[in-house]
């Protein structure tokens, strides 16, 4: 890889282009696979989010995935996630650019175990590559914004959970959290593109994993150029804070 800018494209199930080199990056959580791109003059490095193994989303690496992209040299991570609606508007195959989130797992979301860090988490992606993912996802599909409420899986959340969330949030999924709070603790840029695959329990008769797998194979040809226009204009310099965040929270 060059001294070009480095892009890392974190990708869920349904969106898994190993194409390219792959690269190993060791960790201290592991080793971890990386698949290296050249791509309009800039490093692009993929990961698959569970891993050859297929990994659950509470099993999910995510400590050892963000180290190896900051390690790598990453400076804006653009993440895909698959996400149910919890609002009639917001349609099966559209997509979601979360603009905030709630976090209801029990999982481990820091780096920082031996001193006190407080990252500011009050416009938890970067403002940045936000607005380019909502500008080049309303371009190809019906786009919303909403918040994100994560849970900590694998099963599907029940009908009254959904009830309780709905009141506070847009959409629900397992993968978000803490893999955006990582990123903002290593100073990365980091955004989300989610696509909506299923309505929430209680919101359609049954939840239904190849109704998913089929909503999937429709989108994925406009998510991956989607993903492609971001990588060609992400500018290399932006004025967010994101790569301070770290510092400024240090007691």
């Amino acid at each position: 890889m060059g001294r070009t800018m480095k892009i890392g494209i974190i990708g869920g199930t349904g969106f898994y282009e190993t194409e390219g080199s792959e690269i190993t990056v060791d960790t201290n959580y592991g080793a971890i696979s990386l698949f290296h791109q050249e791509k309009y003059e800039r490093d692009v490095l993929f990961v698959p989010r569970h891993g050859k193994k297929k990994a659950v989303p509470h099993a999910v690496n995510y400590h050892g995935i963000i180290e190896a992209l900051h390690r790598s040299g990453v400076t804006a991570i653009m993440a895909l996630n698959t996400v149910g609606s919890m609002k009639e508007e917001i349609g099966v195959g559209s997509l979601v650019i979360p603009d905030d989130f709630i976090d209801f797992t029990a999982r481990k979301s820091t780096f920082f175990d031996d001193e006190l860090v407080h990252v500011d988490m009050s416009e938890p992606f970067c403002p940045v590559l936000r607005k380019l993912a909502l500008k080049e996802a309303s371009r190809r599909c019906e786009t919303h914004e909403g918040v994100y409420v994560v849970t900590e899986g694998p099963r599907f959340e029940t009908r009254a959970e959904i009830r309780m969330f709905r009141t506070f949030a847009d959409v629900v999924g397992m993968t978000l959290s803490p893999e955006v709070v990582l990123a903002r603790e290593k100073g990365i840029c980091y955004a989300s593109i989610c696509l909506v695959s299923n309505y929430a329990a209680g919101m359609q008769k049954t939840l239904d994993v190849e109704e998913i797998t089929r909503v999937h194979a429709k989108r994925k040809k406009d998510i991956l150029a989607i993903i492609d226009e971001c990588i060609k204009k992400i500018p290399e310099r932006r004025n967010c804070g994101c790569h301070h965040a770290a510092a400024r929270g240090r007691l």
